[in-house]
């Protein structure tokens, strides 16, 4: 039920309910270990990627996307082995503080979009790495990321596209450390094959209620939620 009600929140994030994204793994590992729980959601974030860069085909910056990758899949590496090489215990800490660091992120992003930006060449790189990393190990490098974009002034649908292709290349590229390391347990995620339809749908539903919903009072219910998920992994 809980990998059902995850692949439906994944269909709700890349339709719109962007910030859905940062629960996913905080709630799956509530149930399963931290690196199998990443394992499993790997595939189902990029069958909900496929969707998204179908929705927002070609409104992307890729030379964003060229600057950031290459450090970004250095990043993916550096992460698939931390998860693979940590404790269970240590990693679930791991993800609880990061969690924190999660809704730090969200009550600053405001903020960040405000400052006066000076690009250096350096910046999109680190931002790049550090999403890597954290894609790698928790399979969400969403506030890196989007931190750098921010500062870039993108407009909604160009913000969302080049977010979408980026993990979605990314994503593609950690499968292969997935496997070798033994986080994409491919039995278990066969025995899940059910679940892939409820992220289509989970798009649908964003997709029709994302225009009814107040923003403020959701992003409030992800603060409030990423709060307590991180409280019980920690």
């Amino acid at each position: 039920m809980v990998v059902a009600i995850l692949g439906f929140m994944i269909g709700l994030a890349k339709g719109g309910f962007g910030g859905l994204g940062a629960l996913l793994t905080p709630i799956l590992a509530l149930v399963l270990p931290v690196a199998l729980a990443v394992g499993v959601l790997l595939p189902m974030l990029m069958v909900g990627d496929a969707f998204a860069l179908y929705m927002y085909w070609k409104e992307w910056d890729f030379d964003l996307v060229k600057r950031m990758l290459p450090a970004g899949v250095v990043g993916a590496l550096a992460g698939t082995f931390l998860l693979s090489w940590l404790s269970p215990d240590g990693l679930r800490i791991i993800l609880g503080i990061f969690v924190l660091l999660l809704v730090a992120y969200r009550l600053a992003s405001d903020r960040i979009q405000s400052l006066r930006y000076k690009r250096k060449p350096w910046h999109a790189p680190a931002a790049g790495f550090l999403a890597g990393l954290a894609s790698g190990m928790f399979n969400n490098g969403g506030p890196a990321f989007s931190s750098y974009l921010l500062l870039q002034k993108l407009t909604a649908r160009p913000f969302i596209a080049t977010s979408a292709i980026y993990f979605g290349l990314l994503n593609l590229i950690k499968v292969p450390g997935f496997l070798y390391t033994g986080v994409l347990d491919l039995p278990l995620l066969f025995s899940l094959w059910w679940v892939f339809p409820c992220i289509p749908v989970g798009i649908w539903v964003a997709r029709m209620t994302l225009t009814r919903l107040s923003s403020s009072a959701f992003e409030w219910i992800i603060i409030v939620l990423l709060i307590f998920s991180s409280l019980w992994l920690l």
